[in-house]
């Protein structure tokens, strides 16, 4: 088995004809001289708004400018708000700069996903809102036990929509399954325009106020009306989503072709377990992770991919929020808080999944894979 080039565990996509589009378009707006607030983050945010079936999208310059635009509509300052350990450190950090306390929950094992129960356990009387998150590009499947705890207890509910874009559950997409859902479109993302993100939502009062916290709190007629920051989208990043979003459906299609062959040759590896999906749910695998055994040891197998055989991993994700630094430092986070997170997340390992991957590529990967783990076992 010779050493391949380089396979990253992430990689953006543009096909030749992507690239012919966005270089004349890109050309059209120079010459034009309308480099924000043309044509083209309107003509996105229409499609990405039909395409996801929400009354409205406004496009951000982060995915995690938009969750902190939703938390300041929702008026988290000095409330607290539940978002899962088990998310990037964005997640929580914008409840912070809203003015809010993250409170972390643990997650179910089987889902990675955060768990309704110990939602529930967590609620005060200072929650206002909860945050869930679908790890990996998976509608959490407890979508639904969450809306209507949220329901019954009168607090919001927002998708950090940022791994799962075009993923469904019972027919519906992500993004439309709360108050509001927050996309990223991260070089890393299924879909990309370099830096930004998109907020859906049904409610008008959101879209409006978020249009204008995007543009320094100014309304249609210029008037600062609000406290806002420059969280706008430029055109040429809208004319990146444009095309990225032409071709999603089928980067979804070839990240569920790599996944599925990934099961049939890992589902008897020994020492590895493989996260099952739903059948009512349509998984956009922003990721593919698999949990290894308590023999396996995961930065050596990690370290081995990497230095012998030129593949890279990641990870969803470790060290999980609560035990970061900052977070242990500033809000007492400890070890042994959320047991669940600690005893799986540790354990977890995500293997390269992107479109640009060949079929020879995924062979090699699932060969790499299942070599190093005979020899990484402790």
């Amino acid at each position: 088995m010779s050493r391949a080039g380089k396979i990253q565990s992430a990689l953006p996509c543009f096909d030749d004809k992507s690239i012919t589009g966005i270089l004349r378009d890109v050309e059209s707006i120079l010459r034009s001289g309308r480099l924000i607030g043309g044509p083209h983050v309107k003509d996105f945010e229409d499609r990405f708004a039909e395409y996801v079936k929400a009354k409205h999208a406004v496009a951000v310059s982060s995915g995690t400018s938009n969750l902190e635009i939703c938390l300041r509509y929702f008026k988290v300052k000095g409330r607290e708000v539940i978002v899962p350990t088990n998310t990037f450190v964005a997640t929580p950090n914008s409840v912070i700069f809203a003015g809010g306390k993250p409170v972390f929950a643990d997650m179910r094992e089987d889902t990675l996903c955060i768990d309704p129960e110990d939602v529930e356990r967590r609620i005060s009387s200072r929650t206002t809102g909860v945050i869930v998150v679908h790890i990996a590009g998976m509608v959490c499947p407890q979508i639904k036990e969450l809306a209507e705890l949220c329901e019954d207890h009168h607090l919001f509910l927002l998708e950090d929509s940022a791994h799962a874009h075009g993923a469904m559950i019972d027919g519906k997409m992500a993004g439309t399954l709360s108050d509001a859902g927050c996309f990223s479109f991260y070089p890393t993302k299924v879909m990309t325009t370099g830096e930004g993100g998109m907020i859906t939502t049904d409610d008008s009062g959101l879209a409006e106020a978020a249009r204008c916290m995007r543009n320094h709190g100014q309304n249609s007629e210029r008037l600062m009306v609000m406290l806002g920051h420059n969280w706008r989208m430029s055109e040429i990043a809208a004319i990146l989503g444009k095309y990225q979003l032409e071709n999603l459906e089928k980067f979804i299609q070839k990240r569920n072709e790599v996944a599925r062959v990934y099961n049939k040759a890992l589902g008897n590896v020994r020492g590895v377990s493989l996260f099952r999906t739903p059948s009512n749910i349509k998984h956009s695998y922003y990721k593919y992770a698999v949990r290894l055994g308590d023999g396996v040891d995961g930065e050596k197998l990690a370290r081995t991919l990497k230095e012998e055989y030129n593949v890279e991993t990641g990870n969803v994700y470790y060290p999980p929020c609560h035990l970061q630094p900052f977070y242990k430092e500033n809000f007492g986070t400890r070890e042994g808080d959320l047991p669940v997170s600690e005893k799986v997340l540790r354990k977890v390992l995500c293997l390269p999944i992107h479109s640009s991957l060949t079929q020879e590529n995924v062979r090699y990967v699932v060969k790499a894979f299942s070599r190093s783990v005979r020899v990484c076992c402790v």
